[in-house]
């Protein structure tokens, strides 16, 4: 075994809300995860992913909820907290050390290790939850997308565009840009990009530029290359394997506008988050004024006064004795 994959669903009883999400990963290395939160009123909304799938195809589900409801004005802001929450308190157990304590539970085949590590996961903010999960344990030969990517070297990346999850993405290619362009590792989800769809893979012919938007990146281990998924529009996903130092074609005007929307909904969050939460959130310290009003100094050196006249007070009255 080298690789464990969880894939779970839980329930708070004391706020109703339902947890969704997934963790990768191996021994002694940081886990890579995605997790989602909806209120009792959202899950008539969103369909949820079913846990009995296949991890890559779970994984997919995960990634997509999790993205449109970064767009969803009303859930968004929850799920901004609540992904912060999860990784901090992972940060807070040690990101290796929960990584080896889920890869030997699942090596060993105990589902209680793994519901109580996800349960001590969610307590701070679900108190008690009902959980649902299941384990995946992998080899590097059961991952072709990643083992191929290690052993074949750049060609062996493209072994990700014939992920089971993908198999009925449109192919599309970024529109390369590489003196004005942006780096194709610095955008984040949710950002535009502009991408050509491939219509034939014989003559790689491709049609006009689309406008689209990140949904997921991803790292390809053991490469220089980056496996992209794009929100193509009414309903259609795009796929690309791309070199991650290349430079993509983008709409300045939009992508300025999309990152300031996320600042503002973050300012918005300010007031509502506190503690390290809100450091992992905002960056920085959320309740940290180092300005000092003139008041504030004339009341600290009244203080002072104060205090030197009533040492000398004391002073002269012990000496009288």
């Amino acid at each position: 075994m080298d690789f464990y994959a969880i894939k779970f669903m839980a329930t708070s009883t004391l706020t109703s809300e339902t947890f969704v999400g997934y963790l990768f990963g191996k021994k002694k290395q940081e886990p890579t995860f995605n997790v989602a939160v909806l209120t009792k009123n959202k899950l008539s909304q969103y369909k949820l992913p079913d846990i009995k799938k296949e991890y890559i195809n779970f994984k997919s589900d995960i990634d997509l909820l999790s993205y449109n409801l970064s767009k969803d004005k009303k859930a968004a802001t929850l799920n901004r907290q609540f992904k912060a929450y999860f990784f901090t308190t992972l940060k807070k157990y040690g990101l290796d050390i929960i990584s080896t304590k889920l890869f030997l539970a699942t090596q060993d085949g105990d589902p209680f290790v793994l519901k109580a590590i996800i349960s001590d996961i969610l307590q701070d903010w679900g108190s008690d939850t009902n959980i649902k999960l299941i384990a995946e344990k992998f080899n590097y030969e059961d991952l072709t997308w990643i083992s191929s990517a290690i052993r074949n070297g750049d060609e062996g990346s493209y072994e990700y565009l014939k992920r089971a999850d993908v198999v009925d993405a449109v192919e599309v290619f970024p529109v390369i840009d590489p003196l004005d362009g942006y780096p194709i590792i610095k955008l984040d989800v949710g950002d535009p990009i502009y991408v050509l769809e491939i219509s034939n893979k014989d003559t790689k012919k491709v049609k006009t530029s689309i406008e689209g938007s990140l949904i997921s990146k991803e790292l390809i281990p053991g490469s220089d290359y980056m496996f992209l998924k794009v929100d193509l529009g009414d309903g259609l996903i795009g796929k690309t394997v791309i070199q991650k130092n290349l430079k993509v074609s983008i709409d300045n005007y939009k992508l300025e506008y999309s990152r300031k929307k996320r600042e503002e909904m973050l300012e918005e969050d300010h007031e509502k988050i506190i503690g390290d939460i809100a450091e992992e959130i905002l960056g920085r310290k959320p309740f940290n004024n180092t300005k000092m009003s003139s008041a504030d100094i004339i009341l600290i050196f009244s203080f002072s006064i104060i205090g030197i006249l009533f040492i000398i007070l004391l002073g002269l009255w012990l000496g009288a004795f």
